[in-house]
């Protein structure tokens, strides 16, 4: 099975094909934020080197979010024009779950995140048993400290001796990190960027979605939900008109 999947959720844009499980090629592009003119150019780059063309493609994935609402519309839109047109599957796949994979400590909690400013993270905290991630905090918006307090206390209440933060922002923590008194460790420089290679591998176990179903998980709301919740008084909605409104 041919996988084609991308990640835009951070300022690296990343776009893979896999065959199965197997990485065929990775193209990354680093501290780039300007998604919208890279990202087709990449993929088109990447089908031309091995003689593809996108009807070729079995499975279309995605990073999902959490991560940049801006990135993740451009990601997430992408994937969904192409497996709508194509009538190919759909796969979107956790942010988190993504930068979690590329840890393959096992006995280990896996705490991925990605810096939300002022303190705040979205993150989440994942084990590896039976060779598969199984999220045991769930992705969310956190501030540090409530994220902290969650996996000293998952990890005192199972006996877990290592803990490995994954992903940006943490080596600002590493002060608060230290407080856990759990042997911690960080993750390299590879391992806290999000691979679209490793998104198609987890593609494989996901599944599949209606392209039209695929959305981006954003965790946070938006500073135009915020305001116009502020200038109606309307409660939140899980598809809010609050865009007509403004």
């Amino acid at each position: 099975m041919k996988i084609l999947s991308v990640s835009t959720a951070t300022n690296q844009l990343s776009v893979a094909l896999n065959e199965d499980t197997t990485v065929m090629v990775e193209k990354s592009e680093h501290d780039k934020r300007n998604h919208s003119e890279h990202l087709d150019p990449l993929i088109a780059e990447i089908l031309t080197e091995n003689h593809l063309k996108l009807k070729d493609i079995d499975r279309f994935a995605v990073a999902i979010g959490p991560g940049s609402y801006t990135g993740l519309r451009i990601g997430v839109t992408t994937i969904k024009m192409f497996a709508s047109i194509l009538a190919k599957q759909a796969v979107g796949v956790s942010t988190m779950k993504a930068l979690a994979a590329n840890c393959q400590d096992t006995d280990t909690l896996i705490v991925a995140g990605i810096d939300a400013r002022n303190d705040n993270f979205f993150a989440g905290a994942y084990l590896r048993e039976n060779g598969q991630l199984v999220n045991i905090i769930e992705d969310g918006h956190y501030h540090i400290d409530k994220l902290l307090k969650a996996v000293k206390d998952y990890a005192l209440a199972h006996k877990l001796e290592k803990v490995v933060f994954v992903g940006t922002g943490f080596e600002k923590q590493k002060e608060a990190i230290n407080k856990l008194d759990l042997p911690v460790s960080f993750g390299t420089d590879e391992q806290n960027v999000t691979h679209a290679g490793v998104i198609g591998k987890l593609a494989i176990d996901e599944q599949p979605v209606e392209p039209d179903q695929l959305l981006p998980r954003y965790l946070r709301r938006t500073q135009a939900e915020v305001d116009w919740h502020k200038k109606t008084g309307k409660p939140f909605e899980a598809d809010s008109n609050y865009v007509e409104e403004v």
